[in-house]
């Protein structure tokens, strides 16, 4: 391979705008081609990002270009056709959140690209935001001692009164699974890098309102060992701050036996102890910077041959959580992660 690898996007919606303006930030990498089906898009987003060649067909574009890798901005219902197309090329696999619609098709997945004999990573960009990361420096530190409890709390008016996500509007207004796959699926794989892996869970998801598919509100209670973990989210609720730049997905609340890790909603993270309290603030554009830190961490991977913590494989895990709990607010019982897991699809 060269220095530099060269790479396709196929998907010009929503996220693509943070893929590319990542890409940019990347040095060793950088995108030669975008496909998209609606020339409209794809032609925006190439004269936005300066990208020389574009196709409204991604087959032709993967047997076309001269390409390392490509990246999957796509909706997850057409992941596993994508990811075989790729991996039958020989290109390493970056593919965006949320992975798959089932845990078969996500094994499929990565089956066929260990079988091609590429690398497969799952840009599951929000534990790769900045202030995830000094968190989990700050635990490693025992800053605030043996760790307790965590909370996740995310509230946002996007369903009610009218359905309105921008343009994700009509994708989202047509899922069967909504918020807790959209977004819990960040929090729960932050979790997981913060405290390691669930042994129990239980949820409740609702409908609230009448012009969706999926669940607008779901609850979470996870165990991590000693540590229990709520995740609390609504699509439907007028929330009690306003929507501001750099703000975080979540307000969040690590408690341990000898302080508090507070990540406010505006981005600040604060530590907060018998003694006293100190303060972390973050750049406005930390969200993106952790689009930038998850690819960045791929192209580190293609370059060194390292296994990936968000890698196809480490994603089954995360996966796991997000389908059990949809199985235990289904059926309203406790989900033994690892044990009934057979219960998934």
């Amino acid at each position: 391979m060269n220095n530099i690898y060269r790479g396709a996007l196929i998907g010009c919606g929503y996220a693509s705008r943070y893929h590319l303006n990542a890409w940019e930030r990347i040095e060793d990498a950088e995108i030669v081609a975008l496909s998209s089906r609606n020339r409209t898009n794809v032609e925006k987003r190439a004269n936005e990002f300066s990208v020389p060649t574009v196709y409204t067909d991604y087959k032709k574009m993967l047997h076309t270009e001269s390409l390392d890798f490509v990246d999957i901005a796509t909706p997850p219902a057409v992941h596993l056709e994508m990811v075989r197309e790729a991996a039958e090329q020989g290109l390493h696999v970056l593919c965006q959140k949320p992975i798959a619609s089932t845990l078969s098709e996500l094994r499929e997945m990565i089956r066929i690209c260990d079988k091609a004999g590429v690398t497969f990573i799952v840009n599951e960009n929000g534990r790769f935001q900045p202030w995830y990361r000094k968190m989990k420096t700050l635990l490693e530190k025992k800053v605030i001692g043996r760790p307790f409890y965590a909370n996740f709390t995310s509230r946002a008016r996007m369903t009610l009164p009218t359905m309105d996500a921008g343009e994700q509007t009509s994708l989202f207004s047509k899922m069967p699974q909504l918020v807790l796959h959209e977004l819990g699926v960040h929090f729960l794989d932050t979790l997981r890098y913060l405290f390691g892996e669930a042994t129990d869970m239980f949820a409740q998801t609702r409908q609230i309102s009448p012009h969706i598919a999926g669940e607008d509100l779901a609850m979470l209670m996870v165990q991590f060992g000693d540590i229990v973990a709520t995740v609390d989210m609504s699509w439907a609720s007028l929330p009690m701050w306003k929507a501001g730049s750099g703000g975080s997905w979540a307000e969040v609340r690590l408690e341990g036996e000898e302080g508090t890790l507070h990540l406010q909603k505006d981005g600040l993270l604060r530590l907060i102890t018998d003694n006293g309290e100190e303060s972390y603030p973050f750049t406005p554009d930390t969200e993106l910077v952790g689009y930038q830190n998850a690819q960045q961490h791929f192209i580190d991977c293609l370059r060194s041959g390292a296994d990936s913590e968000i890698s196809g494989t480490a994603t089954l895990k995360t996966m796991e959580l997000v389908f059990g709990a949809y199985d235990a607010a289904a059926h309203s019982r406790i989900y033994k992660v690892g044990i009934d897991i057979d219960r998934l699809k």
